[in-house]
Order: structure tokens, then sequence, then C-alpha cells
């Protein structure tokens, strides 16, 4: 108990709320990717399973991003594992998360 505590004092020190420690993959690619990435959006709208997971992984390695994200790496991390573990050749490929 004495960890979680710790935890939460230091993520709030630096200024996180308990929903941005919290957050998934899903919950960071929607708040983080869905602004931009949805019908209508400045971008074209994506899902995990748009891809590979293999791809996903290049895609970001490669720094194909052509803007700046404004994303931490450790959200960067989140979102990359989330789109590779919910890719079209996953177990569990996600398809409707940001609506198209």
């Amino acid at each position: 108990m004495k960890k979680v505590l710790i935890f939460f004092m230091a993520a709030s020190l630096m200024g996180l709320t308990a929903s941005e420690v919290m957050a998934g993959g899903d919950t960071l690619f929607i708040q983080k990717c869905g602004n931009c990435h949805k019908s209508g959006g400045q971008a074209a709208a994506v899902n995990p399973a748009d891809k590979a997971g293999r791809i996903w992984q290049k895609y970001f390695k490669r720094g194909r991003h052509p803007v700046e994200m404004g994303i931490s790496d450790g959200d960067l991390e989140t979102i990359i594992s989330y789109l590779v573990d919910h890719a079209a050749d996953s177990d569990q490929p996600a398809e409707a998360v940001i609506p198209k």
C-alpha cells in the first residue's frame, strides 16, 4: 500500500493526474491520437488493425509520423505497444477504436 501511495505522490509532483498514470494504451491512443486521426480530422482516420504489428513498429522507429506529436516517450511506447497488440495480425485486432 505504501508503494502505491508513494507512486501516486511522485506522479502528482510531476503534474500527472491519476487517470494519466493509469491510462492504458487504448485510452492514450484515443486521447493523444484521436483528435487528428478521426473522421473529419486533420489526418486520416487510423486504427490498430489498419496495419500489421511490425509495420507499426517500423513506422515509429523510423520517425515516419509527419508532425510533432507532443507525446512523452513513455506514452508513445504505451501507444505503440497497444497498436502492435491490436494490429491486423494480432489475436485481438481493434478495428473501430476511432470511428472513420
